[in-house]
């Protein structure tokens, strides 16, 4: 795994000021929809993993008043630019306290399958109360990754196991995304 300054966001966590919210796009109609790799139940709720080459334009989005965030989702990586991975989630489960305890564990891995970098810990929700029912929340905590010249073409999966410590739901999610010849 390729270190560099949270800045330029690599294999780095990006911590994020997340104050809105939007509904929840694993419903439709008030009805859950199928798993896929990428977006799946989570315990009674819901979680979807996103890839975008334009954080920056994602987290202000974020920040802005309202409902409706748009942001570019990618599944090709151009080397030396970062690619986000963000979780967005309907839910968790409060503590007594009436606070979540949810944590995920980024990790990214490259073509062959061998770990491109150490799995590492982040924040989804922890001290705050859950989100209004039926919408969802960007999660505090993100991974960033920039291919490197001499880093392999092909597919790279991002994987971020989510957990909720009070509840004790997990939940798998993955991502891919292409490198190929400049």
């Amino acid at each position: 795994m390729k270190r560099m300054r949270i800045r330029d966001l690599l294999i780095s966590f990006v911590f994020i000021s997340a104050v809105g919210t939007a509904s929840a796009q694993w419903r439709e109609n008030g009805e859950a929809v199928a798993d896929t790799d990428w977006r799946k139940a989570w315990g009674e709720n819901g979680a979807m993993l996103q890839l975008t080459d334009q954080p920056e334009e994602l987290f202000a989005a974020w920040e802005k008043p309202g409902a409706a965030v748009h942001s570019t989702t990618t599944d090709i990586a151009r080397r030396g630019r970062p690619i986000v991975g963000v979780v967005f989630f309907s839910c968790c489960t409060p503590n007594n306290s009436g606070v979540c305890e949810a944590e995920a564990f980024f990790q990214v891995f490259k073509p062959d399958g061998s770990a491109y970098g150490a799995e590492e810990q982040a924040e989804i929700w922890i001290g705050k109360p859950p989100p209004p029912e039926g919408q969802f929340q960007l999660s505090v905590g993100a991974i960033g990754v920039r291919i490197e010249p001499q880093d392999p073409n092909g597919t790279y999966t991002v994987r971020a196991r989510l957990h909720d410590k009070v509840s004790h739901a997990e939940v798998v999610l993955t991502r891919s995304f292409r490198v190929t010849p400049d």
